[in-house]
């Protein structure tokens, strides 16, 4: 076992303390840095792993409440997924004084929010109403605290009522269950729901109240049935009789409480709600001692969130980008689902009840440069639910009365990534134990999706990157991944010492799979990677999905500038982002791609012309590809980020599954659905790496600093060969003068496959180049050293016998010899520009380790 694996988490909190300087007071700054406060028009999902919440519209009354333990089940009244936004699950109303009763909370209120916690608050005329809710770190709750102030000058008699149904939606089959039987407890004026139902695993669900008691309460619905109306409770007589249902008689359930207090000028009461779900029979030990300790369980999962944002460091000086940062590393710790008796990533905190491959994979793409630990077990859970011949899940939930695997078909792209993101776990942790365990589910991977190969082209029945369609044919979505995982996979096995006999024969094979890439699939009329459908005609669409062959050098200079020239003008709105599709008509192809329904959406809306955030990365990577570094970094700070989010077209604090791209409606125009997404966080960071910090290739991790004109320096954590270094880049230039190891000099930005464990400092000066420097290299770099007595630049690698080995240098003194395993070579070549030389040396690895010796004049 890798023990530098084991500590990373320790290793990276003590280096954020060496970046930052930030002492034990931490928590309570960055939680200020973090929140966001917003009045406007917002959706907002937030949770824990034990529950989620989605509210719209500003509204402090949740849509919808996911609980996971101990199965998923929710409570959802809407009947409609596009319309969900209009429907409540709960209700509340207020009485000051003499005046009616009104309902409230139905309005926008302002926010103060975290990805963890929400705060609304609305002030009125005599009167303030607060509404926080927060979640525990142990317990399945969410803790739900009202504050209702009186601000007029004279007492008042307040009553304040609260109305949150309980009929469930099961998981995955979303079927309704609103009949339950219910108990009640004096302590805490407690109700106890319990559904007799395999369904919802016999759940029972209850809430209790830790701070202003109740002056009467019900646990039976005042609607007899679900679906309800939308306005339910339009019609209903706030009269409490104490009520429960028996298990002889089950009934629509709900937790309705009716408060009252008298309250002098500028005094307040506080109700404190703890609602959760647990095991039948369990909940009355729980809430016994959640009514003791529910606000220090809050802080603790506050403070859980706030130490996993402080050690993934990675600060700009730009306070945009820098508070993104906070922000996404946030939505990693909290966006988890207890699922089957561990804690997994989740796409969001409540819309989604299912573990989806895709989407972790999507995540740890980012992720693996600073939480190795988190990346290894996310693929352990993959293995362990991997079915007997090796073949990993698209998904796994619960269903009915078990749960449910979904095993990944051959053309599904979790192969792909899978692949992908295993190469990168051993780049960055050097844990080739772990690889070998893989490995057999790797070779799976490979040989399913090299069955849906045809003419050295990946063919598949979905159109680009979604699961929905089919309509088999050649795909350069498919195609870009399957090259990128195979020289993956060739790197994993030549580092594993696995299949060595076919290595040169797979590396011909994916030249061979490029070369048709850009043969087949490229078009000139077009200037973008294109797709055809089954019966052989051309698919005229332009999806995201070809920008990846930019981001992984798989097309010339030329063709990277001409496809990232054509996505600018086809698929990108500057104001909000990057299109998944143009144009946007699959409303007229339900048929021909065999959709179901309506599932991708009309026009502009989700699949069919959205804005989803791996498009919006996907295309600045392209730009960093072709070397508009600027424009990239530009593009992240009014797109990508919570910043440029909210002041875009109907803009709101989030990092969002997709957008609304109808620029013709300004009612809908930038619309957020999913505001809190894993894989718009991950792909946030991955793209700050890209930018500022490295260059991962398939053989290496290479530094590729970069600073704008208003950046002094640049920090980051990075997990390199089971190392975790804390980067530095000062500015002194537009070169990289030196790299320095805990002060010591190191001359090359191509990290080595091992990192000494005292070495853990690196600081990046840019400025003139002060001795030679290996740049770029596609190959395992053994290590590297330099004698200024002798000008000697001495260089070891490995990779596989056969390999074309290439090695670019820069230096301000001229080679005059270079010699590989001390044989002198012809194969180099040294151009000087802007006084300085750029050397590109060309070899066969031999076998081993191959030395390769540059003298300088």
């Amino acid at each position: 076992m890798n023990k530098k694996v084991i500590n990373s988490s320790f290793v990276l909190t003590i280096l954020f303390f060496i970046l930052t300087g930030c002492g034990q007071q931490r928590g309570e700054s960055l939680k200020d840095k973090l929140a966001v406060s917003f009045k406007g028009d917002a959706s907002v999902e937030i949770g824990s792993p034990f529950v989620g919440l989605e509210f719209h519209h500003s509204s402090p009354l949740p849509q919808r409440i996911s609980f996971y333990y101990p199965v998923a089940n929710s409570i959802d009244l809407s009947t409609d997924y596009w319309t969900r936004d209009k429907s409540f699950s709960m209700a509340m109303s207020l009485k000051v004084g003499k005046a009616e009763s009104e309902w409230i909370g139905f309005e926008p209120f302002e926010m103060k929010l975290t990805p963890y916690e929400v705060t609304y608050s609305k002030k009125e005329e005599n009167h303030d109403v607060t509404v926080n809710y927060q979640f525990s770190k142990d317990s399945p709750v969410v803790i739900i605290t009202y504050t209702i102030k009186n601000t007029s000058s004279r007492s008042e008699f307040f009553e304040f009522y609260t109305d949150l149904q309980a009929s469930l939606r099961t998981s995955h089959t979303y079927a309704i269950k609103d009949k339950a039987w219910s108990e009640f407890d004096k302590k805490g004026n407690s109700i106890f729901i319990n559904f007799d139902e395999n369904e919802t695993q016999n759940v029972q669900l209850f809430a209790a109240n830790a701070g202003h008691q109740p002056f009467a309460y019900s646990a039976i619905s005042s609607l007899d049935s679900l679906p309800a109306p939308e306005k339910w409770w339009d019609e209903m007589d706030i009269v409490l009789d104490n009520q429960t249902a028996s298990k002889s008689n089950p009934q629509t359930p709900a937790f309705r409480y009716l408060y009252k207090s008298l309250l002098d000028s500028g005094e307040e009461f506080k109700i404190v709600q703890i609602i959760g779900s647990t095991d039948q029979g369990k909940g009355e030990a729980l809430v016994d001692k959640l009514l003791e300790t529910a606000i220090e369980e809050a802080e603790a999962y506050e403070k859980e969130v706030l130490d996993y944002v402080g050690k993934n460091v990675f600060k700009t000086g730009d306070p945009a980008l820098d508070h993104s940062v906070l922000w996404a590393n946030s939505i990693l710790k909290v966006n988890q689902h207890f699922i089957d008796g561990s804690i997994q990533p989740m796409p969001c905190p409540a819309e989604y009840n299912f573990y989806f491959t895709h989407d972790v994979l999507l995540t740890d793409l980012a992720a693996v440069n600073f939480d190795i630990t988190r990346v290894k077990h996310n693929l352990k859970f993959i293995l362990e639910h991997a079915d007997a011949n090796f073949v990993i899940p698209h998904a796994y939930y619960w269903k009915d009365n078990t749960f449910a695997t979904e095993i990944a078909p051959p053309d599904n792209w979790n192969h792909f990534w899978f692949v992908i993101v295993a190469g990168s776990y051993l780049r960055h942790s050097g844990d080739e134990e772990f690889l070998k365990e893989m490995y057999p589910y790797l070779s799976k991977s490979v040989q399913d999706f090299k069955t849906h190969k045809k003419n050295d082209i990946i063919f598949s029945y979905r159109p680009d990157w979604w699961d929905i369609a089919r309509n088999f044919g050649p795909r350069s979505y498919t195609t870009i991944l399957a090259i990128k995982a195979l020289r993956e996979y060739l790197f994993i096995s030549s580092q594993l010492g696995e299949n060595v006999e076919f290595l040169a024969e797979w590396e011909e094979e994916i030249e061979t799979m490029q070369k048709a890439l850009n043969e087949q699939l490229w078009s000139e009329e077009q200037e973008y990677l294109i797709n055809y459908f089954e019966d052989e005609t051309l698919d005229e669409h332009y999806y995201i999905g070809s920008l990846l062959g930019s981001h992984y050098d798989l097309l010339s200079d030329e063709r990277k500038e001409k496809l990232t020239k054509t996505a600018a003008k086809k698929l990108v709105d500057p104001k909000i982002g990057v299109y998944t599709v143009y144009p946007m008509d699959f409303q007229n192809m339900i048929e021909y791609l065999k959709l179901n329904g309506n599932e991708a959406g009309d026009p502009f809306y989700y699949i069919n012309g959205g804005i989803w955030p791996h498009g919006n990365a996907w295309y600045a990577l392209s730009l960093m590809e072709i070397g508009k570094k600027e424009e990239a970094l530009s593009f992240i700070r009014d797109v990508m980020t919570v910043d440029g989010a909210i002041n875009s077209p109907n803009g709101q604090p989030a990092m969002y599954e997709y957008r609304v791209s109808d620029k013709t409606d300004a009612l809908v125009y930038g619309k957020i659905d999913k505001p809190q997404f894993t894989w718009a966080a991950g792909w946030y960071l991955y793209s700050l790496y890209n930018l500022f910090g490295i260059k991962e290739t398939e053989w290496n991790i290479r530094f590729d600093p970069y600073l704008d004109e208003e950046m002094d320096t640049v920090q980051y954590a990075l997990t390199v060969a089971g190392s975790n270094l804390a980067v530095k880049i000062k500015r002194k230039g537009e070169q990289v003068q030196q790299i320095l190891f805990n002060g010591e000099p190191y001359y090359s930005l191509v990290l080595p496959k091992k990192i000494e464990e005292d070495k853990n400092n690196v600081e990046i000066v840019m400025g003139e180049p002060t001795h030679p420097i290996l740049t770029k290299a596609n190959t395992v770099l053994e290590g590297i050293s330099y004698s200024e007595s002798k000008k000697e630049l001495h260089i070891n690698v490995t990779s596989f016998k056969g390999h074309s080995v290439r090695l670019t240098i820069q230096s301000k003194k001229r080679p005059f010899k270079i010699t590989h395993n001390e044989n002198e070579m012809n194969n180099w070549v040294s151009e000087n520009l802007k006084g300085f030389y750029v050397i590109d040396i060309i070899t066969e690895q031999a076998s081993g380790i191959d030395s390769i010796m540059v003298s300088f004049e």
